[in-house]
């Protein structure tokens, strides 16, 4: 079992797995190949590293940096955009140690806190995480939480 850092967001491995996610969540795309070949040009700023044993994608965490800014204070953030964890390997520590590999990629660029959206199932899990509601930053549909790393 090995994390990867996604280097082409068409791959075959990756395209399976999010495919997968999206089907999960109940979304879709009306054109798989360029909502790929999109991600691929945004890798520059949107990571992504995936848990893989062998060809087989146990989960992935994407993630980008992102800056709050106002006419006073500008704070860089690192922000957890998707988290999956395949069905057969869920709460077995797959996807708090996809996290906390998230979290050590922004700590080693020396941001210091971490933002996320979270749909109401998976709340209780980010708080096992030691992410809690944010009181700052608001989302519309879902609960932000924020992290001190």
């Amino acid at each position: 079992m090995q994390d990867i850092f996604v280097e082409d967001f068409e791959s075959e491995l990756f395209t399976t797995a999010f495919k997968k996610y999206f089907c999960e969540i109940s979304t879709s795309s009306r054109n798989w190949k360029m909502l790929f070949r999109q991600m691929n040009a945004e890798k520059d700023t949107t990571k992504a590293i995936m848990r893989v044993d062998g060809d087989t994608v146990i989960g992935f965490v994407m993630f980008c940096e992102i800056e709050l800014q106002c006419f006073f204070f500008s704070e860089k953030l690192g922000y957890i955009r998707d988290l999956w964890v395949d069905t057969p390997y869920r709460r077995t520590g797959h996807g708090s140690q996809l996290i906390q590999t998230a979290e050590k990629y922004f700590v080693d660029r020396k941001i210091p806190q971490m933002a996320l959206n979270a749909a109401a199932t998976s709340e209780e899990f980010y708080q096992k995480q030691g992410y809690s509601i944010s009181e700052v930053i608001f989302s519309e549909g879902n609960t932000v939480f924020t992290k001190r790393l």
